[in-house]
């Protein structure tokens, strides 16, 4: 009987897994050269707790129902999103329904986790080893003896932590907690009877960010001759390594896949969007408001009745149009404000590529109150959004929560090997949401009429 196992590497750039660096990955290079290996087009936004969601449920981000990091409560207030925020059916739900088992290891938002035919543990967002982090709880015993369960989910507490450590502390956080994660794995592989099993990698994600512009020579921040130019390659070759004694443990029934949920991109700085909103007259902050302190942006700030839109998002800029005062201008301000985002040019006067997405193009629900008006990547991603408070002007370099030398790109990295998969090579650009019917097909189940997405010919 066919098994499938994921390996999945947050953020994995093609440009480096494919090509800069496929020579020095050994098993990658092993599994693509056996089977089918394609570019992904990533989830619309490329964010991690997006992404992830899309591939294992083949929707898009509005039947997901996440759409940041954040989201209201029933009282209005901002606060972090978790696993029950998820609308729709993951890809272990339908297997449980089919009394097939899975293991789920590290997949972004799935914490608090649930129970399912299987076994689970959270992710990064999980707030420590005390907290409802693994099913059955007896996993919790396993974690415990790996070693330090403070870094075990992540390199630091709270959202975007890492980006605080200084870099020789934040590899040597990485390397312990990959450790630990994939003693993990490593145990539970052979320990456990599954059919599916998934694990995700996120310490390439941490240190991309924060290492890019020690290796990358066109970065505008290119630290030449640092001795951080090899870190990531470094990482990379560790993890290489960790897959290939992890594929010993599995048998020739396995079907293999590597996948990423999006790629990373030089980051050149930031667009001040709420800055450029208040500057074109769209957004009024209410009385008392200090814009010079760096603060992160909160809706609590606008003022409603003036307010015509307002942003946020940290990789893309969200713009969210106050309806009630455009009325039937909607679509004309909607209209007036994507042309005008599409001139802003980069701090040197150059014209950007910046992309301008509708959310009816791209989403099948729209009536979520935390769908965007507009989805805005700032060329192609290459310039970030700050939507926070207390920079001065259009662009800046750091948000309340720090500075990234990288940033979430559009396409990120498919491999599948194994058993019945053919021997194709490179087959043309894959989206997200495909893989998760391909899993169900290889599994050998109907693929339920609301994926609607078609799955990848592999076999």
């Amino acid at each position: 009987m066919t098994r499938v196992f994921v390996f999945g590497i947050d953020g994995a750039p093609p440009e480096l897994v494919f090509d800069k660096w496929l020579d020095e990955l050994p098993t990658i290079k092993k599994l693509m050269h056996k089977g089918v290996y394609a570019k992904l087009n990533s989830a619309i936004p490329p964010s991690t707790i997006v992404a992830w969601n899309s591939m294992i449920s083949g929707k898009d981000t509005s039947e997901i129902g996440v759409f940041s990091y954040s989201c209201k409560d029933e009282g209005g207030n901002q606060r972090l999103v978790n696993s029950k925020d998820i609308k729709c059916k993951l890809i272990w739900d339908i297997l449980t329904e089919h009394n097939k088992k899975s293991v789920v290891l590290f997949v972004p938002l799935s914490y608090p986790v649930k129970k399912i035919n299987g076994c689970m543990v959270s992710d990064f967002l999980t707030p420590s080893i005390g907290e409802n982090c693994a099913y059955p709880a007896e996993l919790k015993d396993k974690i415990k003896k790996l070693g330090n369960t403070d870094i075990f989910f992540d390199v630091a507490v709270g959202l975007a932590g890492h980006k605080g450590l200084e870099i020789d502390i934040l590899l040597e956080k990485t390397y312990e907690m990959t450790g630990m994660q994939i003693n993990l794995i490593k145990e539970l592989i052979v320990e456990k009877d599954w059919d599916f099993f998934m694990c995700v990698m996120i310490g390439t994600d941490r240190l991309q960010h924060m290492l890019w512009q020690h290796f990358d020579e066109t970065h505008r921040r290119f630290i030449k001759n640092s001795k951080y130019k090899n870190a990531l390659k470094d990482y990379y070759n560790y993890l290489d390594k960790k897959l290939g004694e992890i594929l010993e443990l599995v048998d020739e029934e396995t079907v293999v896949i590597i996948a990423s949920d999006h790629g990373m991109i030089k980051q050149e700085g930031k667009i001040n969007i709420n800055n450029w909103l208040i500057k074109e007259g769209y957004l009024v902050l209410k009385e008392g408001v200090d814009t010079k302190e760096r603060k992160k942006f909160s809706i609590n700030f606008v003022d409603m009745e003036k307010t015509t839109a307002y942003g946020g998002g940290a990789y893309n800029a969200r713009v969210y149009i106050n309806k009630e005062k455009a009325g039937n201008n909607y679509k004309k301000i909607r209209e007036e404000i994507t042309k005008k985002l599409k001139e802003i040019p980069d701090d040197k006067g150059r014209k950007l590529d910046t992309k301008v997405y509708f959310a009816e193009d791209i989403y099948k629900d729209v009536s979520d109150p935390e769908c965007p008006d507009l989805t805005v990547y700032f060329d192609d991603l290459r310039w970030a959004s700050n939507p926070d408070l207390g920079q001065e002007g259009l662009y800046s370099w750091k948000t309340a929560l720090g500075a990234d030398s990288a940033g979430h790109s559009r396409q990120g990295c498919f491999v599948i090997s194994g058993k019945g998969i053919n021997n194709k090579g490179k087959i043309k650009d894959i989206e997200i949401q495909q893989i998760a019917p391909t899993i169900l097909k290889l599994l050998g189940l109907e693929i339920p009429k609301d994926i609607t997405v078609k799955h990848i010919e592999v076999v």
